[in-house]
C-alpha cells in the first residue's frame, strides 16, 4: 500500500461522513486531497475542502521530547507517542477560512474511528 493509499484509508476511518476526494498536491511530504463530495452535505459554492493525514515521515521518539527519524524501527521499541496529524482546510480561493489540526498519539490513533465530522466543520462557515 502506498503512502497516499494509507493516508486515504486513515482519513476514511477518522472522518464521520463518507466522502470522495482527488489528489491536490503535496504538503511536507504527504498528499493533500481535495474533497469533491461529502455524504449528506453540500459543499457551498466557492469553498474548497482540503484534507490530509501527515505521519511526518515515520517520526519516532528516542526520549520524552526528542524525535528521531528511524525508518526501520521495530514495533517492539516504537512507543507510538506520535502517530500523525489530521489537517482539514476550508478555503475560498487561496484564503484559508478555517483550519483544523488534530494530533494523534498511539492511544488516540487506536480510537480514531469517526472522530471528526466534515459536516460540523462546514456548518461554521
Amino acid at each position: 500500500m502506498s503512502n497516499r493509499e494509507r493516508q486515504m484509508q486513515i482519513l476514511k476511518e477518522i472522518l464521520v461522513e463518507d466522502f470522495e476526494a482527488e489528489e491536490a498536491g503535496m504538503r511536507g511530504g504527504s498528499t493533500l486531497f481535495e474533497v469533491t463530495s461529502i455524504e449528506g452535505v453540500e459543499i457551498p459554492e466557492g469553498l474548497t475542502v482540503v484534507v490530509n493525514f501527515d505521519d511526518c515521515g515515520e517520526v519516532r521518539w528516542v526520549g520524552p521530547t526528542v524525535p528521531l527519524y528511524m525508518p526501520n524501527v521495530s514495533e517492539e521499541i516504537d512507543d507510538m507517542r506520535f502517530m500523525g496529524n489530521l489537517n482539514v482546510f476550508v478555503m475560498k480561493k487561496k484564503k484559508v477560512l478555517k483550519q483544523i489540526h488534530r494530533s494523534f498519539d498511539g492511544e488516540a490513533f487506536a480510537k480514531k474511528e469517526d472522530t471528526c465530522s466534515l459536516r460540523e466543520i462546514l456548518v461554521c462557515e
